[in-house]
């Protein structure tokens, strides 16, 4: 079986190259893409023309942003970007583990840092039918290990993609697992301190948080007050899931395998945050739902607790690409079923 980083690493180059050519995203276009405007939605000031993104952590550094929207993306979200430049943690860090329909994931914000980026998005011809969030992150590095530092490294990039007017709109990752100093930010007072400082910069775009997903519900609610507090616009339940033990796993993973679990075995986990954030605070977040998406009816079941928009990576590696279309036409064919005229009907129905 072949290295998995290095299938990632080739699609990318081929994703690339498809984008650079007219004919190639025509191309694309007709084989992958599927329209449909009871998929539409305004979503904080921003329009959608369905509800299907790619989540941060494929698009490191800004390779595929003028493929994915033939291929049948709604949105994308690109890298997660930090202020400086970070090699990746040691290989390996993608597994596979196909009885779990899951990748163990350690690359630890891997990208060529937030000028590059940026330099490169400036470049691309603006799509206005496709919007891009900037995922931004701290440096991975001792340096930014503490607390003040990783909170000054955020606040640097986060700065830096809003005076060059980057991206339609923010996600602040607190939850990576695989960084110097851990996840800090998970905590209510650290959360509030970084949160604190980004206000200072002078934003009109919309912000998301990126949350954790091994938390209690007790926990996680604490973060999303806080969120509440600062008017952050929405929020991504969610990332990784760190337990290596956890009962979805069917897979052995080999010792010395580290990093956090994507795919299936965080379905339950985010399905349970999304319809509790849903059901307490639908009124002021907007939930983008992620983990464990296979299928229009894994899609639709999100939405349903309360997800007004999707992201997933792990599906379509596992699945390929035409998952996206086929989702999207699954979904429509769901609505039409339950008697919905537009996406946003479903939202929360199942919870409300």
């Amino acid at each position: 079986m072949q290295d998995p980083e290095f299938v990632h690493d080739n699609f990318t180059r081929f994703g690339k190259l498809l984008g650079s050519s007219e004919y190639a995203r025509k191309l694309t276009r007709a084989s992958f893409y599927y329209k449909n405007s009871m998929l539409n939605q305004t979503i904080a000031g921003i329009k959608f023309s369905n509800p299907i993104g790619l989540s941060a952590g494929f698009d490191k550094d800004a390779n595929l942003v003028s493929i994915l929207p033939e291929v049948g993306f709604g949105y994308s979200q690109v890298g997660t970007v930090t202020y400086e430049a970070y090699e990746g943690n040691p290989k390996p860090r993608l597994y596979r583990l196909p009885k779990s329909k899951a990748l163990v994931v350690y690359y630890g914000l891997k990208n060529i840092g937030v000028k590059k980026i940026a330099k490169k998005l400036k470049r691309l011809p603006k799509n206005k039918n496709f919007p891009i969030s900037i995922s931004v992150g701290k440096t991975n590095c001792k340096r930014t290990a503490t607390v003040e530092a990783g909170i000054e490294d955020y606040y640097d990039c986060y700065k830096y993609l809003v005076e060059e007017n980057i991206g339609d709109f923010y996600t602040i990752n607190i939850s990576c697992p695989n960084t110097f100093g851990g996840e800090p930010f998970t905590t209510p007072k650290e959360l509030d301190m970084l949160l604190g400082q980004l206000r200072k910069v002078k934003n009109k775009k919309p912000m998301f948080l990126k949350m954790p997903i091994v938390l209690s519900w007790k926990e996680f609610e604490k973060l999303l007050k806080i969120a509440i507090k600062y008017k952050v616009d929405g929020v991504i339940i969610g990332n990784l899931n760190k337990d290596h033990k956890h009962s979805t796993i069917k897979d052995a993973i080999p010792n010395g395998i580290k990093g956090g679990i994507s795919g299936r075995p965080t379905w339950k986990l985010s399905n349970d945050l999304i319809a509790n954030t849903y059901k307490n605070y639908g009124d002021k977040l907007t939930i983008v739902g992620v983990g464990g998406i296979f299928n229009a009816q894994d899609a639709y079941e999100k939405i349903k607790l309360g997800s007004s928009l999707i992201q997933l990576i792990t599906g379509m590696i596992y699945e390929g690409p035409q998952l996206i279309g086929e989702i999207n036409e699954g979904l429509v064919e769901l609505m039409e079923r339950d008697g919905y005229s537009n996406i946003s009907e479903a939202v929360g129905a199942s919870v409300k």
